[in-house]
């Protein structure tokens, strides 16, 4: 029986080793995920602000963003309703789709800087219950070399006739506890 539940122990140590490695390998790929997010965000943000760019100069250099020249009998009005109007009309448009643009690049930037900060907050959490587990896997097993020890000195028999007996008052004791709650319950 000892041998069983020193198996178990052992067992129980690799699990939670396994366990540890496990959390840093989801930590380290939710992470790699984010930076991954953030990155194509980014991306498109500046390949956006590129664009613009491109488009600032195509306004000040290109014809057609250009207010042509009134012709040579053409009336302020009909210059007015002809080639100004059009051209402030393209221009208005174009305001507004960009302004649109912009503003759903910002709102799409909060949210994933939200994103970061919440994942951030989990790799913190899982970072600190990572180490808790560690401390706890070094001390599980320094009470196996102890447990070892124990052994080597004191002989295997003696050890597990000795742990028997602990597990036997242990059992007896919440035996003990839960009759006393049954007892105390019924009256």
């Amino acid at each position: 029986m000892c041998a069983f539940m020193k198996y178990d122990r052992r067992r129980s140590v690799f699990q939670a080793a396994a366990f540890i490695k496990k959390e840093q390998e989801m930590s380290f790929c939710s992470q790699k995920e984010g930076r991954q997010k953030w990155q194509d965000c980014t991306i498109l943000l500046s390949s956006c602000c590129e664009i613009m760019e491109r488009n600032i100069h195509a306004y000040d250099e290109d014809v057609k963003w250009q207010l042509a020249e009134p012709g040579a009998l053409m009336s302020a009005k009909a210059y007015r309703d002809k080639k100004a109007l059009p051209l402030v009309e393209k221009l208005k448009e174009v305001v507004k789709n960009l302004t649109i643009k912009c503003v759903q690049l910002t709102e799409q930037s909060k949210k994933l800087t939200a994103k970061v900060d919440g994942q951030q907050k989990q790799i913190s959490r899982l970072t600190d219950k990572v180490m808790e587990q560690s401390d706890t896997i070094e001390r599980l097993q320094e009470k196996a070399s102890d447990l070892g020890r124990l052994e080597r000195h004191f002989g295997r028999e003696q050890v597990q006739l000795i742990v028997e007996r602990s597990n036997a008052l242990e059992q007896a004791e919440r035996a003990n506890k839960r009759s006393k709650r049954a007892f105390e319950m019924s009256r």
